[in-house]
């Protein structure tokens, strides 16, 4: 196998350190040159498949179209009927010593049947009942964010895709759980799912005295939320988890590259609500009636188009542990020359004001910060806060990211000014209905498969592997030409775009009406080229 680092440059206004190279100004680029779809040639039609009675063909992405480039028209796979000798039989389904559900193909215990639950998925164990039984007395409710947690999930951009573990199927299980006098019912692949009370929301602020530190800072924490397993060696991995596609925190993204020249600083406030824990059981786990069936019409020779779409529609991985709840964070943005003419304030002092807000509201009196003066120097600083920046203000912007919580709380988080007890509070209790991931840990879709489930777990496990290599190297947005100005390239289906910061534009974000700039550059994204190979 090989990699490519692929480097992503910050462009930066004004003046550089002598060691930053000097770019000529990007107005008088020339213009982006097209590049076609190319596509590889159909491969040989496979075998007759014994179970499918279907042959099977694919081609694979090459070159992605880009800047206006030529599309192509790509359906990737292609199959058709064929006729299999008598002499072969199909054995996909292994042996079931209870009942086989007669749609789904589940396996499921004898004492399931007739019990008022759909144990099978097609509603067949509770067929012919004479007396049905059912296990729990009384209704429950689910867990939060039950069915996002079943779901697969694509590490190469975050996205959220086909359902993959049945958590609605309970194994006749009636066990209660009570959280907040309330009652839920632990679904049969859950270890646990427990409730947390960390709430305090205590802030931590940090400071940056330029916008490079404060991008590495942000992305590399991003990444490390998401802890990705992959059964074989794949340097840098972790990175393809920034969910590109997430338009909040693209926005964000955006509107802050508007202020990377150096007369900015930024002090950034995150505030962390963890509502509760869920970790899945270590084996034997449920699949989806859906996927089951899915997995068991894939060929049993390797036909990568056929495995491939599986990642398309399924994602490449499956939640094992998450952390729900919210986070949100605050970044304001300064001008250090203001800052400086307006009391000779520097970036920590301003962190400590914000600091001392956020423990007590806008009560500030009273509370001393850094550089010997008291919390009454900071009056001018927090005053800023709760209004629109004007001419004169030492405060350029504001940026609010949040995640978890109601519509409702998080329009009045995204006010231009530090957040109340109230407003927090508020947010807390959206939170709880309304949770999202705070940090996750996966695990290849190909550790789903077992000899419970599929009577060649091996060969299928063989190949779904095999496929996840060639898919994260096809599907990889380092087949895209880079982007101009910072701009990031974003690989749709067998198109290339480059998503522009704001005051760019052009196919390749070439074109702009700012002043010369210079460009720092420094590596944060590891790709995976096509020259990923199988071994």
């Amino acid at each position: 196998m090989c990699y490519t680092n692929k480097l992503i440059t910050v462009t930066t206004a004004g003046d550089e350190q002598p060691s930053v190279r000097e770019a000529r100004s990007v107005a008088n680029q020339a213009p982006v040159q097209p590049v076609d779809c190319v596509l590889s040639e159909w491969s040989s039609w496979s075998r007759c498949d014994t179970c499918q009675k279907k042959k099977y063909r694919f081609a694979k992405l090459i070159q992605p179209s880009q800047f206006g480039g030529e599309p192509c028209n790509f359906h990737g796979r292609e199959e058709e009927a064929c006729t299999v000798p008598a002499r072969y039989t199909c054995d996909n389904v292994p042996l079931c010593e209870g009942f086989l559900c007669t749609q789904t193909g589940r396996c499921i215990h004898r004492t399931l049947q007739c019990n008022g639950e759909d144990d099978c998925g097609d509603m067949s164990d509770e067929v012919g009942c004479k007396r049905v039984q059912k296990p729990c007395r009384e209704e429950a409710e689910e867990y939060w964010g039950i069915e996002n947690l079943a779901k697969g999930i694509n590490i190469l951009n975050g996205n959220l895709e086909g359902v993959v573990l049945d958590n609605r199927y309970y194994a006749g299980s009636c066990l209660p759980h009570y959280i907040q006098d309330v009652k839920f019912r632990k679904p049969y692949n859950l270890q646990q799912y427990t409730l947390q009370t960390r709430g305090s929301y205590d802030f931590t602020v940090d400071a940056f005295e330029s916008y490079s530190d404060y991008m590495e800072n942000t992305l590399k924490e991003r990444w490390s939320k998401t802890t990705v397993s992959f059964g074989f060696s794949l340097p840098g991995v972790f990175e393809f988890s920034y969910n590109r596609n997430e338009n909040k925190y693209s926005k964000s993204v955006k509107k802050i590259h508007r202020y990377s020249g150096r007369t900015y600083s930024f002090v950034r406030a995150k505030a962390e609500l963890e509502l509760a824990q869920y970790m899945l059981k270590s084996d034997d786990l449920m699949l989806h009636p859906e996927f089951l069936q899915r997995l068991r019409s894939l060929p049993l020779s390797y036909v990568y188009g056929e495995y491939r779409q599986i990642y398309k529609d399924y994602g490449t991985h499956y939640i094992t542990e998450a952390a729900l709840g919210g986070d949100y964070e605050h970044t304001i943005i300064l001008n250090k020359e203001k800052l400086q003419r307006a009391g000779n304030y520097s970036l920590e002092d301003y962190k400590s004001c914000v600091q001392s807000g956020l423990k007590v509201g806008v009560n500030i009196n009273g509370v001393y910060v850094s550089g010997g003066f008291n919390i009454g120097g900071c009056d001018g600083l927090l005053n800023e806060m709760g209004e629109d920046t004007a001419r004169g203000s030492m405060v350029e912007d504001f940026v609010a990211v949040v995640r978890g919580g109601n519509s409702e709380s998080i329009s009045a988080l995204m006010a231009k000014k530090l957040p109340t007890p109230e407003l927090m509070r508020l947010w807390g209790d959206g939170v709880h209905f309304n949770p999202d991931f705070i940090r996750k840990t996966t695990k290849p879709l190909y550790e789903l498969v077992t000899s419970r489930d599929f009577a060649h777990a091996d060969s299928l496990k063989r190949n779904l592997k095999r496929a996840l290599l060639e898919y994260l190297a096809e599907a990889s947005p380092c087949q895209c030409a880079p982007c101009h100005n910072n701009g990031v390239a974003v690989l749709r289906g067998t198109r290339c775009d480059c998503v522009c910061p704001v005051g760019y534009s052009g196919k390749g974000c070439e074109i702009t009406n700012r002043p010369a700039v210079a460009k720092m550059v420094f590596p944060l994204q590891f790709c995976v080229t096509d020259c990923l190979h199988y071994s």
